[in-house]
């Protein structure tokens, strides 16, 4: 069969990657950085590049963000390595891809947690002097993932406590979803108090959850904006996501308003990305976890003192080249064995390297997913694109991948697989390099209780249907929220 030939190639091709990912260094790894600049880092969770005003939402959504974007550097064609929260959030950190970081699934008995000897952005920075400080805003990004090493402050905002955080009631496990997130007006409060205790230059990392879910909604007064009474529910989700979108944009704004008046921005390189988008019912899906556009395409803004300004940078780009970025901006390098490379050469139009964006889904062997019985051509997904040719690879179901020209066809909907075998060939060559294939679960079997306590945790990508989600038509009260 087709696939048993394209995992041999992955096992060949081990060496070959580790030449890769390395090339192009000029400095030595492990170099201190020069600059005393301080790094932001936003990530906004489950936030679509396509709700932003700067990559073309009407009516507008971001004015903070377009702000930043006007400043800055705005990036057309970022791809996020994941489309779930901490395998993305773990590459962001990183600069590596799942299969180098480890971090491969929500949970299972193995390939979750972010190994202790694995170099990331706070753990650089702290090493060289720099307060490090991380106010999150759910439980997909504490400490239970290993996100925690490198800081001085972390502030992951649960009410629940991420080791006790599992729950039984009712004869299954559950994640308090309300009680383990917060809304982004309270983790800006927390950041802008912890900035103001920074002495030096700082590291801080700001997470907002807030267009993951409608558990926790804005305000009435920006509800109304966008939600209107007499909406279908499929209308009234989405409107309901855009005004999550605007409310998260605005504690943004508020954030960056901050760093202006205490004299802290223009010596500040502020990256701001998502970890993922959603499918809102795009491809028949109202979640994450897969691996279509609407779901890895992710907004990137980033603003560096001394870079250019105003910039739109047209060339493929991925996540894990944030942390090489910062670096260079800092004046050094990336540990050895990074994926990511600095995209200053874009910046400043300078030719380079085309770029492969790698990304996955090991649905199968997630014990909070679903989608092996929902939707089981989705159970395990790879996938490589050059920013023309993007290739889903369906490893165990070979004949069942897609194929797409996603630069005629953004959204996805002519498969050229069986036409365009060249184009397919040529990007199945790089998931060989990569090796991130997955033939067996994490770790060892499951007690059935852990198993229907994972699945029964609230991460979306364990929702049971298809359809859209119930959408409040009330704020809940505020005591829901931490």
């Amino acid at each position: 069969m087709r696939h048993r030939r394209i995992w041999r190639s992955a096992t060949v091709a081990v060496s070959v990657l580790a030449g890769l990912v390395t090339a192009g260094c000029s400095k030595t790894p492990g170099e201190r950085p020069k600059a005393d600049y301080n790094v932001l880092l936003v990530t906004l969770d489950t936030t679509r590049a396509d709700y932003l005003s700067c990559y073309g939402h009407t009516p507008e959504t971001s004015p903070n963000l377009d702000a930043l974007a006007r400043e800055g550097i705005r990036f057309a064609k970022a791809i996020s390595q994941s489309a779930a929260t901490p395998v993305s959030h773990a590459s962001i950190l990183t600069g590596l891809n799942p299969y180098q970081h480890g971090v491969r699934v929500i949970y299972a008995e193995e390939g979750y947690r972010l190994p202790d000897n694995v170099p990331t952005l706070a753990t650089l920075l702290k090493g060289h002097g720099w307060q490090t400080a991380a106010y999150l805003s759910s439980f997909t990004v504490s400490e239970f993932y290993g996100f925690d090493r490198g800081f001085d402050t972390f502030d992951s905002g649960l009410k629940v406590p991420a080791h006790e955080s599992f729950q039984k009631g009712d004869g299954v496990w559950l994640w308090p979803v309300k009680e383990n997130q917060r809304r982004s007006d309270a983790t800006t409060d927390q950041a802008i108090a912890g900035l103001k205790q920074a002495q030096g230059p700082f590291c801080a990392w700001v997470h907002y959850w807030d267009p993951h879910d409608p558990q926790v909604l804005p305000p009435d007064d920006v509800m109304a904006r966008f939600v209107s009474d007499g909406m279908d529910m499929p209308t009234r989700r989405r409107a309901i996501y855009a005004a999550e979108v605007f409310y998260m944009d605005s504690q943004f704004g508020r954030l960056i308003q901050y760093l202006k008046e205490a004299g802290e921005y223009e010596k500040t390189i502020i990256v701001v990305v998502a970890d993922h988008g959603e499918g809102l019912g795009d491809h028949d899906w109202w979640f994450h976890r897969i691996l279509y556009q609407e779901q890895i395409h992710v907004p990137l803004i980033m603003r560096v003192p001394g870079w250019p300004s105003g910039k739109v940078v047209s060339d493929l780009v991925r996540t894990v080249d944030i942390v090489p970025t910062i670096l260079e901006a800092l004046g050094a390098a990336p540990p050895a064995g990074v994926a990511g490379r600095s995209v200053r050469p874009l910046v400043e139009g300078q030719a380079d390297t085309v770029r492969i964006a790698y990304a996955d889904a090991i649905n199968a062997f997630d014990l909070n997913s679903k989608l092996a019985e929902q939707r089981p051509l989705d159970e395990m997904l790879h996938c490589a694109t050059d920013g023309t040719w993007k290739l889903i690879l369906r490893p165990r179901l070979e004949d069942q991948s897609e194929l797409y020209n996603i630069k005629d066809d953004p959204r996805e909907t002519k498969n050229l697989y069986a036409q365009e075998s060249g184009h397919a060939d040529r990007l199945k060559v790089e998931l060989a390099k990569c090796n991130g294939f997955v033939n067996k679960p994490f770790g060892a079997a499951v007690d059935p209780d852990v198993q229907a306590r994972l699945r029964s945790l609230g991460y979306l990508g364990g929702d049971s249907s298809s359809t859209p989600p119930p959408a409040p038509t009330t704020r809940p009260a505020t005591t829901s929220r931490p």
